[in-house]
């Protein structure tokens, strides 16, 4: 399945199930139903300054710019897992501040449609560039 912990590969991973449990229905490949994926990217930041506000600023965008895809994707999951019992999740976006050589990196995971990922990366990362503190910041973007 080549290099499964890229962003936007299927995992790997493998399902096995009683022929009976198949015919009845009882299964949902979440991936190729609604193609939704979980993306990422890696915004460095210096540690001076306000890296807290940032991270929170870069939340807000991600947040507006997925959330119609985040909803499609929990009533796709909920129309799916209903008649199982199975959890509900969120698909809202996660941000993380993590310590990184030169200062810090806000990590964002967020769900997408993988037809349409590198263009919701692309207007991400536009919006992203414009919240950033002027001059000392570096972006890079990291598929994991």
């Amino acid at each position: 399945m080549g290099n499964w912990t890229n962003t936007g590969h299927p995992t790997g991973r493998r399902v096995s199930f009683m022929n009976g449990y198949a015919i009845a229905g009882h299964y949902f490949n979440f991936s190729t139903a609604g193609q939704w994926l979980w993306d990422e990217l890696q915004v460095r930041v210096p540690a001076d300054g306000d890296p807290y506000g940032t991270a929170q600023r870069i939340r807000e965008v991600v947040e507006k710019e997925t959330e119609a895809d985040a909803q499609l994707a929990a009533q796709d999951w909920e129309r799916i897992t209903r008649q199982y019992g199975t959890q509900s999740f969120s698909a809202k976006p996660a941000v993380d501040l993590r310590p990184a050589s030169n200062g810090l990196e806000i990590q964002v995971r967020y769900i997408t449609r993988g037809p349409q990922r590198y263009e919701v990366k692309s207007r991400l990362f536009r919006q992203i560039v414009e919240v950033l503190p002027k001059g000392k910041t570096t972006d890079r973007e990291t598929a994991t």
